[in-house]
C-alpha cells in the first residue's frame, strides 16, 4: 500500500534526525532545542490540531463532491488561525515580552508550530481523498529536507534556533510540492460556513483539550528538569523521550491511518456495529505490533546505545529510555487501538477526562518523589500515559459490542516472552553492530514464525491470499 511507504521513510529519517541533531548540538544545546520542539507540539496541538481532526472526521471524497462548503470552511479556518498566530508572535516580539528563552528561538518555535499544523491538515486532506501518492510526496519532501537543513544547521552553527528554522523551511517546501494536488478551489472567505465551523469546534475541542494535555506533559517536564538540574540533564532526558516518541508515535500513527480510514468507511457503508467490530479486531493488531517492538527495543538497548547514540549521552540515554518505555507502549495502544472508539462515537469528553487524570498523576510524581532525583520526570511521564491507557481501555471495552480475541492476545504475550528468551542470551556477547543485527534478525524470525504458525489475527491466512493473488496476477 502506497500510504505505508512514507511512514517507513518517516520512521527512519526521524530517528536519524534526532540522533544527528543531538550529536552536533551536545546535551546542553539539545536541551534548549528540545524545549523549543515541545513548544511546537503544544502550539500545534492546542490551537491548530482541531482543524485536522475535523478534516479526518467530516471531509472525504464524497463530501468533496456533495458538500464543498466543508473544505472551504476548513481552508478558511486554517488560514485564519495562521494569520492570527503570526500576528500575535509579531506583537509579542515588538512589545518585548520576556519568554525566558532567546527571542529568535521562541519565534522559530511558534512558526514551527504553525507549519506543523498546516502540514498535518494537508496530510489529513490527502488521506481523506485516498491520494496516497500526494501524501507520500508531502511526507518524503518534508523529511528529506528536514534531514538536510536541520542536521546541516546543527553541524554548521551548533545553534538550536537555526536548526528549528530549518524545520520550518522543510515544511513550507513540502506544502508547496503538493499544493496543486490537494487543492479543491481557490480560497474564498465567503464560501465558508459559520455553522460548520461551530460544528467542527464542538466535535474537536474536547479531543484538542486532551491532546494538548498530552503534549503539555513533555514540555512541562523538560522545563522543570532544566530549571532544577540544568539544560544538559534536560538534553539527556529529551533525547530518550524524543527517540521513543518518534518511534512509537510513528508506529501509532501508521496503525491509526491504515486502519482508521477502513473503520470510517465501514461506519459509512455498513453501519456503526460493523465499524466497532473492526476496531476490536484492530486492537489485536496493535498489540501484535507494539508489544514486540517494545520488547525488542528493551533487548537491543545496550547495543543500540553503543552504536548509535552520541557518546556524550551514553548511560543517561539508556537509563531514561528504560523508565519511559512502558509509557510509550501505552501511548501506542491508546492512539492506534482505543482512540478510534471515541472518535467514531464522538465521545471525546472521556478522552479529556483521561488526559486530566494523566496530568495529575505526572504532577504527583514530579513534585512528590523528589528523592528519586531527575528520574522522577521520566517516571511521571510514564505513569501519566499508563493512567490514560487504563481509563480509556476500561471505557472503550464497555462501548465495543465485542471484545478483542483473547486467544490471539494470549498468543502474542507468549510469543513475545519466547522471543525475549531467545534474544536475551546474545546481549553483551558481540561488538555492537553484529550484536544488534543478530538480535533483530533472531527476534523477528522467532516472533514472526510464531505469529504465522498460530495464525494470529489471520496473518497466515491473509498472507496465503496475497500470495495467491500475486500468483494469479502473474
Amino acid at each position: 500500500m502506497t500510504v505505508l511507504l512514507p511512514f517507513v521513510i518517516n520512521a527512519g529519517l526521524n530517528f536519524a534526525l534526532g540522533l544527528l541533531i543531538a550529536y552536533f548540538l551536545g546535551p546542553a544545546e539539545f536541551g534548549r532545542y528540545a524545549i523549543g520542539a515541545a513548544i511546537i507540539v503544544v502550539l500545534n496541538t492546542a490551537l491548530l490540531d482541531w482543524i485536522r481532526l475535523s478534516a479526518v472526521r467530516f471531509y472525504s471524497q464524497k463530501s468533496r463532491e456533495e458538500q464543498p462548503r466543508i473544505r472551504a470552511t476548513l481552508d478558511v479556518l486554517s488560514a485564519g488561525m495562521t494569520i492570527a498566530l503570526t500576528g500575535l508572535l509579531v506583537a509579542a516580539v515588538v512589545a518585548g515580552v520576556d519568554f525566558g528563552l532567546p527571542v529568535m528561538l521562541v519565534a522559530a518555535s511558534v512558526l514551527g508550530g504553525i507549519c506543523a499544523g498546516l502540514f498535518d491538515y494537508h496530510g489529513a486532506i490527502a488521506r481523506a481523498r485516498f491520494l496516497d501518492a500526494a501524501y507520500a510526496r508531502l511526507v518524503i519532501v518534508k523529511n528529506v529536507l528536514a534531514l538536510l537543513l536541520m542536521v546541516g544547521g546543527a553541524w554548521w552553527t551548533r545553534d538550536p534556533t537555526i536548526v528549528m528554522f530549518g524545520g520550518v523551511v522543510s515544511i513550507m517546501a513540502a506544502l508547496l510540492a503538493v499544493r496543486r494536488s490537494l487543492a479543491d478551489a481557490p480560497l474564498a472567505w465567503s464560501a465558508a460556513s459559520r455553522d460548520l465551523a461551530r460544528d467542527f469546534a464542538r466535535y474537536a475541542l474536547p479531543l484538542v483539550g486532551a491532546n494538548a494535555i498530552y503534549s503539555l506533559i513533555p514540555l512541562l517536564n523538560r522545563s522543570l528538569l532544566a530549571d532544577a538540574y540544568g539544560f544538559a540533564e534536560a538534553g539527556y532526558f529529551s533525547l530518550a523521550a524524543d527517540m521513543g516518541l518518534r518511534l512509537f508515535g510513528t508506529l501509532a500513527a501508521t496503525l491509526e491511518i491504515v486502519m482508521l480510514r477502513e473503520v470510517l468507511r465501514l461506519d459509512e457503508t455498513k453501519g456503526r456495529r460493523a465499524a466497532q467490530r473492526r476496531i476490536a479486531d484492530n486492537l489485536v493488531i496493535v498489540l501484535m505490533v507494539a508489544l514486540p517492538v517494545a520488547a525488542g527495543l528493551f533487548l537491543v538497548l545496550p547495543a543500540f546505545e553503543k552504536l548509535l547514540v552520541p557518546v556524550a549521552f551514553h548511560g543517561r540515554f539508556a537509563a531514561y529510555m528504560l523508565l519511559l518505555l512502558p509509557g510509550f507502549v501505552a501511548l501506542t495502544i491508546f492512539v492506534g487501538g482505543l482512540y478510534p472508539v471515541f472518535l467514531l462515537g464522538k465521545r471525546t469528553g472521556m478522552v479529556t477526562f483521561a488526559a486530566c487524570a494523566g496530568l495529575a498523576a505526572n504532577l504527583a510524581l514530579v513534585f512528590g518523589a523528589v528523592a528519586a532525583g531527575p528520574e522522577r520526570f521520566a517516571l511521571g511521564q510514564t505513569v501519566s500515559f499508563l493512567t490514560v491507557l487504563v481509563i480509556t481501555g476500561w471505557m472503550a471495552l464497555r462501548i465495543l459490542p465485542v471484545l478483542p480475541k483473547l486467544r490471539d492476545i494470549g498468543l502474542i504475550i507468549v510469543a513475545v516472552a519466547v522471543m525475549a528468551a531467545a534474544v536475551w542470551p546474545l546481549s553483551g556477547r558481540l561488538s555492537p553492530l553484529p550484536e544488534l543485527l543478530l538480535q533483530a534478525a533472531l527476534g523477528a524470525i522467532v516472533y514472526g514464525g510464531l505469529m504465522l504458525a498460530f495464525d494470529v489475527a489471520r496473518c497466515r491466512t491473509l498472507l496465503r491470499l496475497w500470495l495467491a493473488m500475486r500468483k494469479r496476477g502473474a
